[in-house]
């Protein structure tokens, strides 16, 4: 039988999670997450929306970055540290184009109106404490960082 060793807090733990550009694998990388961000000590509603970028993310990179098709991967590196957690999303396909941070603008009175897509990258840059994208030698890369509350 084997023990673990014990975890020295000054050192990241990294957890790389590969998948195949299809939605229906987005659910997989979703709840692995959702599990390494309680093991890291993230209360529920912390993992919950840490989860929701994540899936945005994720989906983005299958709908935008390679416009559905699936057979190209979608990498997420998940690092916990002392008092924070970062996810990097990336893939090899078509660059996000460059834009200013997504404002949600519309009429909460008409609820008939309310836009169906779009929101992912508000959604992101809403829960996330920060996000940077850039893209460099064909290799796209979202990364956003959380901080878990004391």
């Amino acid at each position: 039988m084997s023990e673990s060793l014990p975890h020295r807090t000054n050192e990241p733990r990294v957890v790389t999670l590969r998948i195949d550009s299809r939605l229906a694998n987005v659910e997989l990388v979703a709840r692995a997450v959702r599990g390494l961000c309680n093991a890291a000590g993230m209360p529920g509603r912390e993992c919950a929306r840490v989860e929701l970028a994540l899936v945005e993310a994720v989906n983005n990179v299958v709908r935008h970055a390679y416009r559905g098709q699936a057979g190209h991967w979608v990498e997420v590196v998940f690092t916990a540290e002392e008092g924070r957690i970062s996810l990097e999303v990336a893939d090899e396909g078509t660059p996000m184009p460059p834009r200013a941070t997504p404002v949600f603008d519309f009429d909460p009175s008409d609820l008939a109106n309310i836009p169906e897509g779009g929101m992912g990258l508000y959604l992101i840059h809403s829960v996330m404490d920060t996000v940077e994208y850039h893209s460099r030698d064909g290799r796209n890369a979202l990364v956003m960082t959380h901080r878990i509350a004391a």
